[in-house]
């Protein structure tokens, strides 16, 4: 066991991280929806930048690899993206959010595309990194 090391270190390390990771998504999902609207005033739909701005907020304040957060930031990505697509890009016959759900089948297929990149993308950068600490480089 290391000199200073116990139980609650750890834990408020884990704590610390999960923080991190929350307000880097945070940062990055609305950096992407922002891109996304500019982007969308322009007539270009790129729904996948939303859910990866939001992996990459999650990737960037990771300091550790962790495939559980790599899942949970799959599913919150898809889950912003068809959400913003909801708001922006509602279906004419009926907008509803309930109508918009059981009809996901009926988006187009660059949205349907989008997210299945943006499940790849969240989990590959939402798992983060290893990174060593400055002490330790060489």
């Amino acid at each position: 066991m290391a000199y200073g090391y116990t139980a609650a270190t750890e834990a408020m390390t884990s704590m610390s991280e999960s923080l991190r990771r929350i307000l880097g998504g945070g940062v990055g999902l609305g950096l992407g929806v922002l891109a996304y609207w500019l982007l969308l005033r322009l007539d270009v739909h790129i729904l996948a930048g939303v859910g990866a701005g939001l992996a990459l907020g999650v990737s960037a304040a990771a300091t550790q690899r962790r495939p559980r957060w790599g899942l949970i930031t799959a599913l919150a990505a898809v889950a912003a993206s068809l959400l913003v697509e909801f708001v922006f890009l509602p279906f004419a016959a009926d907008p509803s959010f309930g109508y918009f759900m059981t009809h996901i089948s009926d988006l187009p297929r660059n949205s349907l595309v989008s997210l299945a990149v943006v499940a790849a993308l969240g989990f590959w950068f939402g798992c983060g990194r290893t990174r060593l600490d400055s002490s330790t480089r060489v």
